[in-house]
């Protein structure tokens, strides 16, 4: 929806007199415009005046995404250990040390003792938070995305490997 649609159905879902005072603080091009797509929504029928679901319809394009650590946050240890169990330790160790995870115990209780002193081994001496941020973003993408893709990324044998290891378990 565009930016003058979002605001045409805002302003619709306002009192007529507050719709007219916003209006007339407008550029003209911008007023004609808006002005026609109010005409618009009357036409088809739509009430104006207060209207909660219309407010909503306009403000759900401004909707702000979760930023990759929310999305990491909310996910199950089942999720990401699915996608780093064969990251390197290096990579995994800067996950985990990027934040406090709700997940991080449950994680660390997949992986097998030799996968979880490597993780140690391989923790950052230092952060580095533009790094560290890349590597959540890419994650991020990676829970987002279904579980065929992330399949696909990690190679047929990768698939093979971690079908036999659920079964091992």
């Amino acid at each position: 929806m565009s930016g003058h649609r979002q605001a045409a159905v805002a302003l619709h879902g306002l009192a007529e007199a507050d719709r007219q005072q916003i209006l007339s603080q407008l550029p003209a091009a911008d007023q004609r415009t808006l002005r026609s797509y109010l005409a618009e929504l009357k036409e088809l029928g739509f009430a104006s005046g207060a209207n909660e679901t219309l407010m909503q319809a306009a403000m759900a394009g401004a909707a702000r995404p979760a930023n990759g650590q929310e999305r990491l946050q909310a996910a199950s240890a089942q999720q990401v250990y699915d996608i780093l169990a064969w990251e390197p330790a290096s990579l995994v160790a800067e996950v985990l040390a990027a934040g406090e995870w709700a997940w991080q115990a449950d994680f660390l209780a997949l992986c097998t003792p030799a996968r979880r002193q490597g993780l140690e081994l391989a923790a950052p001496r230092r952060a580095v938070p533009v790094r560290s941020r890349f590597v959540l973003e890419a994650l991020a993408e990676r829970l987002a995305a279904p579980r065929a893709a992330v399949m696909r990324r990690a190679g047929w044998g990768q698939c093979i490997f971690s079908r036999l290891g659920a079964w091992t378990r």
